[in-house]
This record gives C-alpha cells, structure tokens and sequence, in this order.
C-alpha cells in the first residue's frame, strides 16, 4: 500500500477573543508516552543545530495534543472536507470543521485555551501517515516540509515568535504538535512508565515546587548524577544552567528528602558505566543513583 503523508499548518490570526466553555482539569495520572518525549526532544535538538534555544515542554499544551491525536485517530474522515485541525463533537470542547467553521468564535487557535486554560493563543502542526512512524521518522517529515520548519525553527512568518511552550501528541500514525508564546504554569510533565519528570524551567522559581521521582518497581533507571542540594531552587537553577550548557537530559530528583541533579540517565546498566566514565571527566565525583 502507498504511504500517504500529510501535513497541515494554519497561518493567520483572529484579534477578537471568543467566550470560553468550561475548560479541563489536568488528570492527576496524566503523562506523555516515551515516543511523544522522544519527539519532542528531537524537536529541541533539531532547534539546536540551528543555535536555538529549546522550547520548554507544557503539560498543558501536551494534554491538548494528545487528546486531538486521539480524537483524529478514532473520528476523523480525510475524505471529509474538513483538514486535520478539526474537532469532532465527541468530546469537552466546541466541535469545528476546519476551515471552513473558523470564527472568531470558534478559533481552532484557541483550542488550548477552551480545553485546558491555556492563557494565549497556541498553534498547531498535524501529521499523518497510514504506516505509524517511530518519532525520528516523524521529525525527518516535519524538517522537511518548509512550512512546518519554517514554524519548529522561527523562520519567515514565525522569526519574530518566541516559543516558550510546547505540547506533543502521538496515536495510530497521527503527530500533532502545538507551540506557544506564553510560559506554561504547570510544573513538571511524567513521562509514562519511566521515573522521569520533564522540568519545565520556564515557569517562575515559585511555580516549580515539587519535581519529584515517583518510583517504578518494574524498571530501573541509572542516574548520571553530578550534583546534591540542600536547596530545591538551587537546585531548580542548577537544572537550567545544565540545559543551558548543553545537557538537554538534566533533571532533578528528589528521592528520600534528597535533592539531587542528573545530567544524564540510561535504562541500561552498562551502557550507564560507560557513559560514567565520559562524564567523570567534566564532573568530578559524578556517580551513579539507581531508582
């Protein structure tokens, strides 16, 4: 069968802002899967061979994304006027079929908003392909087409946009990614069957409270550990610095009432001894911390 990929993208923009229905509240068991986080990581360091920063992962635009994957992969008909920003009416939120019901009222721009709260408008990139794609192959589409690179790298219409947020959703071949220019007030972002909980260092310091390490029993996790604070905001601080320096894994743990910083972390154990070796060498007295 002929694989079929498309993509679509939406450039313009509605002043008014519409009334909003009653929006969503986060899951407290919500989390991204380990494909979406490998997505998006990939998007950051495609931004960084270009010498840009990394956009900072949102829990709340990442809820957005993965429920429209979701509602595209059960609901949506390609042969259907209708492109792949639409919403069917089979969820919390206002159906649309995009273009051609887009309002001021009903702007698919403010789906994050209606949804989940999300304080701006947000925009949208949508994929499909009728054979599911791992995340590398996903971003290999995206890097491609001018307009979505165009968008992921802040080039022609989007070089005055400065993402703060970004959201990622994966179902049965559908990829939806949303971006936007206003930080994102949630904490942290779990990645599903993993200890691992995505900082979101663009928040304010007094937002980012509790990065906490939720153990799993069914896996181990070997932590590249470089770092102990008896500060949770310096060590918040020490997060970003790392990011900054070009250490896009560093997280924060705090495991036992000790507040730790790893640069790095490997599921398995000798691939983690070797990249110990590695970094000893930049960070004296680096170890590992098996969760």
């Amino acid at each position: 069968m002929q694989k079929i990929i498309v993509v679509f993208l939406f450039g313009f923009l509605f002043v008014a802002t519409p009334s909003i229905a009653q929006t969503d509240t986060i899951p407290a068991d919500f989390c991204i899967s380990k494909e979406e986080f490998q997505l998006y990581e990939l998007i950051n360091e495609y931004r960084k061979s270009f010498a840009l920063p990394p956009i900072s992962l949102s829990k709340s635009l990442s809820y957005v994304a993965i429920a429209h994957a979701r509602d595209l992969a059960s609901y949506y008909n390609p042969d259907s006027v209708c492109n792949m920003h639409s919403w069917s009416n089979k969820g919390r939120w206002t159906p649309i079929c995009f273009p051609s019901q887009q309002s001021r009222k009903n702007n698919v721009r403010l789906k994050a908003k209606e949804i989940i709260g999300y304080p701006a408008e947000a925009y949208e990139i949508t994929y499909w392909s009728n054979v599911e794609k791992m995340p590398r192959q996903i971003l290999s589409f995206l890097r491609d087409k001018k307009v979505s690179a165009d968008m992921l790298l802040n080039r022609n219409e989007w070089k005055s946009s400065a993402w703060k947020a970004i959201g990622v959703g994966i179902e049965e071949g559908y990829a939806v990614v949303w971006l936007g220019k206003v930080v994102d007030y949630e904490v942290s972002t779990p990645v599903c069957g993993s200890q691992i909980k995505v900082l979101n260092d663009a928040a304010p310091d007094y937002k980012l409270a509790q990065v906490i390490q939720v153990k799993n029993p069914n896996q181990s996790i070997y932590y590249i550990t470089i770092a102990s604070f008896n500060d949770r905001k310096d060590a918040i601080n020490a997060v970003k610095s790392y990011k900054e320096m070009g250490y896009p894994k560093t997280v924060l743990l705090e495991v036992e009432n000790k507040i730790r910083v790893a640069v790095d972390y490997y599921t398995d154990k000798s691939e983690a001894d070797n990249a110990l070796k590695k970094y000893a060498q930049k960070f004296k007295g680096a170890w590992i911390l098996t969760i």
